[in-house]
């Protein structure tokens, strides 16, 4: 058994889903950043300080390392756990995109954020099988790698866009000393585990899609990749090259 809360955060081009699983073992082992496999979400908000001063009222662990926020290229920031231990990045949003955002409320801007072994082989999946378009491709600095927990080693970022909303993804490589504790730990999600991270993706022609997918080589957490119906259409898990649950959904012609 599971219930689902559906969410939208501000300024933000697609939807959140909270699920709760019971009745069924779940691992609640929390992501450090550097892990293949880990996820956060990158909130931009209109007035850090006033979020972190909420974030600090409730005890939420932070991970960046000082506790405070720090001053990166993209503006301040600062990294914390929510009550499940999911990673959530919170960032000054700049001027300009205050100004520039269409509806009100603290989040200005959304991104996804992905840890992955090989950034070559996550691109494989993400740009050259389901579309994603490669943005740009840069080295964090100092204060980048600390508000991730981390000050050795490097960290390479590459920014993409899912096709049709304007929806950011970043694949984030970590390069760390054979000798650093804690080490790296990739991670194999079930869909009911404690702060699983799913992409859910609307997609057209998936049976193509599914055919392509299989013959990369990438495997599927649904029975034999097939896909399964309901109302408002059809659907199929795949797994992403660092364990991601990946969910291809193509609408039914009445649910769009």
């Amino acid at each position: 058994r599971f219930r689902t809360v559906f969410m939208r955060a501000a300024n933000t081009p697609f939807g959140l889903e909270l699920s709760e699983f019971f009745d069924v073992p779940r691992s609640e082992r929390h992501a450090n950043p550097w892990d293949p496999g880990a996820s956060k979400l990158i909130f931009t908000v209109r007035d850090l300080n006033a979020v972190v001063a909420r974030l600090t009222a409730r005890r939420a662990p932070v991970v960046t390392i000082g506790g405070v926020p720090l001053n990166t290229p993209n503006g301040r920031a600062m990294l914390v756990r929510d009550p499940d231990g999911y990673l959530v990045e919170v960032r000054q949003a700049s001027s300009a995109a205050v100004t520039a955002a269409k509806a009100s409320g603290d989040v200005i801007e959304t991104a996804i954020w992905l840890s992955v072994a090989r950034r070559e082989r996550a691109l494989a999946f993400y740009e050259k099988l389901l579309g994603f378009e490669l943005r740009a491709t840069s080295t964090a600095n100092d204060a980048e790698r600390r508000v991730n927990g981390v000050t050795t080693g490097s960290l390479t970022q590459t920014v993409m866009s899912i096709p049709g909303i304007e929806a950011t993804v970043v694949l984030a490589e970590f390069a760390r000393p054979a000798t650093a504790i804690p080490a790296a730990k990739p991670f194999e999600w079930r869909v009911q585990d404690v702060g699983a991270p799913q992409f859910q993706l609307e997609v057209a022609g998936l049976d193509a899609l599914l055919e392509r997918t299989a013959r990369a080589g990438y495997r599927f957490l649904s029975v034999g990749g097939e896909p399964i119906q309901r109302p408002f259409g059809r659907f199929v898990f795949a797994i992403d090259p660092d364990g991601i649950l990946v969910e291809l959904v193509e609408p039914s012609t009445r649910a769009q």
